[in-house]
């Protein structure tokens, strides 16, 4: 396999500046005995692409109290046995279900507060009793089905305080005991994660020194083809200078907190991502068939890109008017609000708190051009920037910033609440899981167009 750069990406990565177009990475790739490379215009612009989608994403959770201190009893089971030995989960993860959409006809002025919300704490101090030496997994596995219960009620819980989880191999004991199925991350290839625990399925959280001073915004982890069910955020470390706070927000009390005019708006109108910018200004400099040259590499960046992330992309010249030859890869439009699969209730089901370039302007952000992300309404049309600060405002004003600190985890439903993180300083090791369902695994056949690793390892490895 051979692969020749020229990029801006690539001189942040590597310090080095490289001649040519900014933006762009040539890329040449001979698999063996599957015929010829790329064409270089094709392979440039869809490794570009790629690698901006990589990044945009980036930017693309006893006794327990909620927060706020009220108590809750915990019940008491005898702790059934526990199996020690954990199958490798190497290369066996099935691909990320599909979002479940339920967004029709949804009564604006009439939607429901919930009666709890996010996060419930279950401190191990407060299970002292409980919890001798060597008898934690036995909890989790007693406690499943109330612990499920709660998160559906709550939409995250955060344990603090556990022995167990402060690596791998213990944060994959306490998902097995809870008997939640693994998958793999919604956008595994685009290489925002690098899987560090193949065999337990943990991908490393948005850690590098690169992205360390970039605030991620709040997002569930979906795109509209592909969302999890659940997720497990997990601290081995915290930042070893400070930052990096976990946060959560309820996306049912965001909309319930929300302008009613406002909501009805971005509901009716309906949005649309926008996930890379590449500029392609060298097509306005050749002296003919620049029509021919645009339409030839929209069309090719299409096939080459879109299977890759299966982000239902379509490509767009000039969308966000700054200018003509910039293409964008754009998600088709979608409801920012969705009813949750399981509880019928109406949820804030959007990442426009993450990826709104108005508010990436305004915030510590290290993302490059080629990664910008924005939002657009359905019809491609700007959002207004006064319903984008409206909008900034109720998620913050129902972000819960929290402080994780080794072995503590953030189990969320993620068709529920929302997650990002501040910026930090020093070293930092948070991880993650991601979950297709809780008890029997889902009857999907193993398939052979799921997601390799090439694209999540080159990226990851190279760009990000």
């Amino acid at each position: 396999m051979a692969l020749a750069f020229t990029s801006g990406v690539v001189e942040r990565a590597t310090g080095t500046t490289i001649p040519g177009l900014r933006g762009v990475v040539q890329l040449a790739v001979v698999p063996s005995g599957q015929g010829a490379p790329l064409p270089s215009a094709a392979g440039s612009v869809a490794f570009g692409l790629s690698a901006g989608a990589a990044v945009a994403v980036l930017s693309r959770r006893g006794g327990g109290r909620r927060h706020g201190g009220r108590s809750m009893r915990v019940a008491t089971m005898d702790a059934p046995t526990i199996t020690k030995e954990k199958k490798d989960l190497s290369g066996k993860l099935p691909d990320c279900p599909r979002t479940i959409w339920k967004a029709d006809n949804i009564d604006i002025d009439n939607i429901p507060q919930p009666r709890e919300t996010a996060p419930l704490i279950v401190d191990a101090k407060d299970l002292a009793e409980r919890l001798k030496s060597g008898t934690e997994e036995a909890y989790f596995v007693a406690e499943r089905e109330k612990i499920m219960e709660q998160l559906q009620q709550h939409g995250a819980i955060l344990f603090k305080n556990f022995e167990t989880m402060k690596d791998a191999e213990g944060f994959r004991a306490f998902y097995d005991a809870l008997q939640l199925n693994p998958c793999l991350d919604p956008i595994h290839t685009s290489g925002l994660r690098d899987m560090i625990g193949k065999k337990d399925a943990v991908y490393e959280a948005v850690n590098k020194p690169s992205l360390a001073q970039h605030f991620v915004g709040l997002h569930n982890e979906s795109t509209f083809v592909k969302t999890a069910m659940f997720g497990a955020f997990g601290c081995f470390k915290p930042a070893s200078e400070g930052g990096g706070e976990f946060l959560v927000a309820d996306g049912a009390k965001i909309i319930g907190d929300m302008d009613k005019d406002v909501l009805r708006r971005i509901y009716e109108k309906k949005i649309r991502i926008s996930v890379s910018n590449l500029d392609l200004n060298f097509i306005g400099a050749l002296p003919f068939g620049q029509e021919a040259v645009k339409e030839s590499l929209q069309d090719l960046i299409l096939k080459v890109v879109a299977p890759k992330f299966e982000m239902d992309l379509e490509m767009v010249y000039g969308a966000d008017q700054s200018n003509p030859w910039r293409l964008q890869a754009i998600e088709h439009a979608q409801s920012p609000i969705n009813t949750h699969p399981v509880t019928g209730q109406p949820v804030w089901f959007c990442n426009l708190h993450n990826h709104s370039r108005y508010l990436r302007d305004r915030r510590p952000c290290t993302i490059p051009e080629v990664g910008m992300t924005d939002v657009y309404h359905g019809d491609l049309g700007q959002i207004a920037p006064e319903d984008v600060e409206h909008i900034n405002k109720v998620c913050e004003r129902n972000m819960v910033p929290i402080m994780m600190e080794t072995g503590d985890v953030i189990l969320l439903d993620n068709y529920r609440v929302l997650h990002g993180r501040k910026v930090f300083k020093g070293e930092r090791k948070h991880v993650v899981t991601w979950f297709e369902s809780c008890g029997a695994d889902l009857a999907r056949k193993a398939t052979g167009d799921k997601p390799d690793d090439f694209m999540n390892n080159l990226i990851n490895k190279t760009l990000v």
